[in-house]
């Protein structure tokens, strides 16, 4: 299995601060967001692979300085003004044929994310969300039925819950989620394209074909403390709740 970290963009909300430094460069009790992402991720999967994009020969610098003897790779998206759609595209060459699990470089997950709260389970995909806290009116919105997912997207009227930007891909589904991605990057603007679209897509296909259960599934976690770097306030948290 591989681990993709999606670190391309700049952090533009994140202001002059991502001027000179990139955002999963930001630095956090002692680490950078990045860092968070890598060390997660090393506990499931054989190697990862952080897809760089906006001042990439600093992230680049940094995984060969502070991850040397990892296997952690790297791969530029050099279409930095389009979605992070291209970012997973510019990855699928290294993942081939591969299980992976999706994420992001600005989400700060406990060392045991993978291990105790969002276990990569032997089939299908499953995607990580939360439902017992208020969900922001700019998080990505999951509508659910029976354990799947029905419909997902910013602008959902009603939901059940969040995603919280982590995707596992198993074996079994790689085919069915390449596929997905292919309709979703050749009918798409590439300006706005997600991978959330990728899932959309995945659950619109089963609900088509009367089959929901091939949807993604839906992982509904609890107790998990985590944090999403993408302004100011959220840096200015992450490193206040950490710092103890």
């Amino acid at each position: 299995m591989i681990g993709v970290i999606l670190a391309a963009g700049r952090g533009s909300r994140l202001g002059d601060a991502t001027e000179s430094l990139p955002k999963p460069l930001m630095a956090v009790a002692g680490r950078t967001c990045l860092d968070f992402a890598i060390e997660a991720l090393l506990a499931v999967v054989e190697n990862a692979v952080v897809v760089t994009g906006y001042r990439a020969e600093l992230i680049e610098a940094h995984i060969t300085r502070e991850w040397a003897g990892a296997p952690v790779r790297t791969v530029r998206n050099t279409q930095l003004e389009a979605g992070n759609l291209t970012s997973l595209g510019a990855a699928r060459p290294l993942i081939g044929t591969d299980a992976f699990v999706l994420t992001n470089a600005d989400h700060l997950f406990p060392g045991d994310m993978y291990t105790r709260h969002f276990v990569p389970s032997a089939q299908g995909i499953g995607i990580a969300c939360e439902r017992e806290r208020p969900v922001l009116s700019d998080e990505m919105k999951v509508i659910e039925k029976d354990g799947h997912l029905v419909a997902i997207s910013k602008t959902l009227p009603r939901y059940d819950g969040a995603y919280i930007g982590t995707t596992c891909v198993t074996q079994s589904a790689t085919d069915g989620y390449w596929s997905a991605f292919d309709r979703v990057n050749a009918h798409s603007d590439l300006a706005t394209a997600s991978v959330e679209m990728v899932l959309d897509e995945l659950a619109r296909t089963a609900s088509r074909a009367g089959q929901s259960d091939l949807s993604p599934k839906v992982c509904w976690l609890s107790g998990l403390v985590w944090f999403e770097v993408d302004t100011p306030e959220d840096l200015a948290v992450a490193r206040e709740s950490l710092a103890a």
